[in-house]
């Protein structure tokens, strides 16, 4: 199981393993309440099979997003070192996901999720971050968001134009058919307005989040060198010159 943070170990740290051993227990406990509530064993039975039913190569060559609470549980009970590899495995997954834009990208991509509207993505997030420089763990978050709603405004304003040109072209399709042209009807309007609703909710999000960028740039704490003779800012050296006239 997860060991005590000792007194070394960053807060930050120790609440995590404190976090992910609540977690762990919680599924453990769940999973032996079942075996003896649906399967109808002793608990002594239900603690044993719990606890010896850990498919170990399973857990370790599953995708880091197919481990469950569980799995890791088990490891953990078995073989702490392989626990700890795994999680760390896990750890470096989410981390490479959040850095490459994919885990950004997928929220914005639903049941149409092929690689080239990856790339689109992609295409817009590394545009606006090649602009921005972004410096730190905050600017990425908020250039993340700027290219999920710009993603999500085009999602709409395509929709906006289907459903803007359908009476058109029903409508074409009646004159041809029956002579006279055919009003629209109500739930196509109503698609219309909703599509252009939705336009604007994510015009107005991707200015706000612009707006929060450029802000955060503008209060962004003021660099006070004392007593140094050269220092590097944004990746280039600065020689600072000491007025000591007064």
């Amino acid at each position: 199981m997860i060991s005590p943070a000792t007194s070394d170990e960053l807060p930050e740290r120790a609440s995590v393993a404190t976090s992910m051993a609540r977690e762990m227990a919680e599924a453990h406990r769940q999973a032996v309440e079942f075996h003896r509530d649906q399967l109808k064993m002793s608990p002594d039975e239900a603690l044993a099979r719990v606890g010896t039913a850990a498919d170990q190569r399973r857990i370790m060559d599953n995708a880091p997003d197919q481990v469950s609470w569980l799995d890791l549980d088990q490891l953990a009970r078995q073989d702490p070192k392989l626990w700890e590899r795994r999680w760390n495995e896990i750890s470096d997954a989410a981390r490479e996901e959040w850095e490459s834009g994919s885990r950004g990208a997928r929220a914005t991509e639903a049941t149409n999720d092929g690689p080239w509207q990856r790339a689109q993505f992609l295409a817009i997030r590394d545009d606006v971050a090649d602009g921005w420089k972004p410096q730190n763990g905050i600017e990425w978050t908020l250039i993340e968001s700027i290219a999920q709603a710009y993603t999500s405004q085009l999602f709409w304003q395509e929709r906006l134009m289907c459903y803007a040109n359908l009476p058109c072209d029903t409508g074409n399709q009646a004159i041809k058919q029956k002579g006279s042209w055919e009003p629209p009807r109500v739930y196509e309007s109503q698609a219309v307005d909703q599509a252009a609703a939705m336009v604007d909710r994510f015009n107005r999000i991707f200015l706000r989040t612009l707006r929060a960028l450029r802000d955060l740039r503008k209060h962004s704490p003021t660099l006070i060198v004392q007593n140094a003779g050269q220092v590097n800012v944004a990746d280039k050296q600065v020689n600072v010159v000491q007025d000591n006239s007064g």
